[in-house]
């Protein structure tokens, strides 16, 4: 689905990514982890045309995304829930929802509103209220929700738990084990090691803008010491 080769990543003259490659099949869920500051994020900046590769490619579903502008990799399929939220502030719960709503892959029993409801029942609750009004868990809820009424074929999710409350991400790691269940492909940042190591098909470790290890959960479990040197505090 969604194949990665060789790209180089820059802000201006500092270079941020080196060569980095990947592939997410669909249905598969995919989990980059890595220290703060490795190239994370920019990686899924790369991917969704906010920050460029200078070189390699980036292709999902046999269509190339490189260097096309950042809409075109929403048209073509993929949804984000971007690091730090970035709801709406002015608009409600359900505005929110509805204001960029697709369905892009042309289900037949595609996301609603009601469906998200279902899903995070805190969200119905507050159905009306205004973005900037919901604490933090609630925002992550809602841009999840927001990412999934575009009907996307591949969800990334960057540093989808930083910062919340305990019950909210087990709240939120039970809804990524109900979309993989749906197959739905998921690209995942995180840095809860024990939840991916649970949900995630595969894995990759981000060091320095280069990967330096990929592999499935059984192959991390294994090796305690690679853990501690590329993910350990």
């Amino acid at each position: 689905m969604l194949q990665i080769s060789e790209i180089e990543t820059f802000y201006k003259r500092s270079q941020v990514l080196f060569g980095v490659s990947l592939e997410i099949g669909a249905g598969e869920v995919v989990a980059v982890m890595g220290r703060n500051g490795m190239g994370k994020t920019t990686l899924v900046r790369s991917i969704m045309g906010l920050t460029p590769p200078k070189t390699g490619s980036i292709r999902f579903e046999g269509m190339e995304l490189t260097n096309q502008p950042s809409y075109f990799a929403a048209k073509a399929g993929i949804a984000l829930v971007p690091e730090g939220r970035q709801i709406f502030p002015t608009l409600t719960v359900r505005e929110n929802m509805i204001a960029t709503a697709a369905n892009r892959s042309g289900k037949t029993n595609p996301w609603t509103p009601e469906k998200i409801f279902q899903m995070f029942p805190e969200l119905e609750e507050r159905e009306h209220s205004f973005g900037r009004t919901l604490s933090g868990g609630e925002q992550q809820m809602l841009s999840i929700g927001r990412a999934l009424m575009t009907n996307s074929k591949l969800l990334i999710l960057d540093d989808a738990t930083e910062g919340l409350a305990p019950l909210v991400c087990t709240k939120i790691w039970n809804c990524l084990e109900q979309l993989k269940a749906f197959g739905q492909a998921i690209l995942v940042i995180d840095r809860n090691l024990e939840s991916l190591m649970r949900i995630a098909d595969r894995h990759y470790i981000m060091e320095k803008g280069r990967f330096v290890w990929s592999g499935d959960s059984s192959e991390l479990a294994s090796d305690p010491e690679l853990r501690i040197r590329y993910l350990g505090v």
